[in-house]
């Protein structure tokens, strides 16, 4: 991995980091919540078969990007644009994984002109109109700690910082691997993955927990559009068996959008789908492309 910052029009840094064929075709990738751009290793492998040159940037707040008041997911696309003309990306595929995926949604939206493809992996909804009776139980518990107890919610990230620096072998890490599924479990017991999910819990909490409530209140906040708005092709991924974000968003986020195709697995969860699909999912964006020209 190499680690890069940009400055920004706004006098802001965006900072970023690149996987994959460093030659290849510039390919965006959005990292999850809570995470960094060393979560966009986990497609470095894809990417030197296929290709792809994975820029990975930190969002406002995590990591080596500054932090920005007020910001809104629309602010992202023209975030997105300058650091694409700073690297020279005419064209460029994104990919999101979790919380990444409403970034690519607005990215869709508001410069479809420039992708090559857009790819959501077990994506975030609008839980500001579907609710959040389909997540995780601590996720929902984060929710409404946000609401009613900010300060208790910084508390628990900070917990949950020591007890990422722990061992899947041991608790308490050792009790929140069991409420996975058997997939997830499997793939985060292999160290070089759980590693790179690690690095990024820590990594985003650099500036500490306010800036990462701050990127978690975008996913609570009104979006500022109607997916249906989105008239770009996206492809959906999604593991039926994720326990954190429920394949049936996906579902019912795929059916309000015109250009969607989702692709379901009967077996995985919200961290194997994105390390054991990475392969078929990269070699798809690629084709399509392909069979666009």
């Amino acid at each position: 991995m190499s680690d890069h910052t940009f400055t920004l029009s706004n006098g802001l840094k965006l900072g970023y980091a690149v996987h994959g064929d460093l030659e290849g075709v510039p390919a965006f990738y959005y990292h999850g919540w809570p995470s960094a751009r060393c979560q966009g290793a986990l497609m470095d492998a894809a990417g030197k078969k296929y290709g792809l040159k994975f820029i990975s940037p930190d969002r406002p707040g995590i990591g080596l990007s500054s932090f920005q008041k007020k910001r809104t997911l629309l602010d992202w696309p023209s975030m997105q644009l300058e650091l694409a003309e700073h690297l020279g990306a005419e064209k460029f595929h994104v990919f999101g994984w979790s919380g990444g995926g409403p970034y690519v949604l607005a990215t869709a939206l508001k410069i479809p002109e420039r992708l090559l493809s857009a790819n959501i992996i077990c994506g975030a909804p609008p839980l500001g109109f579907f609710g959040d009776e389909e997540m995780f139980w601590l996720y929902r518990v984060m929710i409404r700690l946000r609401h009613t107890m900010p300060s208790v919610l910084g508390l628990v990230l900070k917990m949950g910082e020591v007890v990422s620096r722990g061992s899947v072998e041991k608790p308490p890490l050792k009790w929140f691997m069991g409420m996975m599924g058997d997939e997830d479990r499997r793939v985060l017991t292999d160290p070089a993955i759980f590693n790179v999910v690690r690095a990024g819990m820590l990594e985003c909490l650099r500036r500490g927990p306010k800036c990462v409530i701050a990127d978690a209140d975008i996913y609570l906040s009104e979006w500022g559009f109607e997916v249906s708005q989105v008239n770009y092709p996206i492809h959906f991924w999604h593991g039926k068996e994720d326990r954190n974000i429920a394949w049936t968003y996906t579902e019912k986020l795929a059916e309000m959008i015109p250009q969607a195709t989702p692709t379901f697995f009967d077996e995985d969860g919200h961290y194997s789908l994105p390390i054991t699909r990475a392969d078929v999912i990269v070699k798809t964006a690629v084709e399509s492309v392909q069979t666009a020209a």
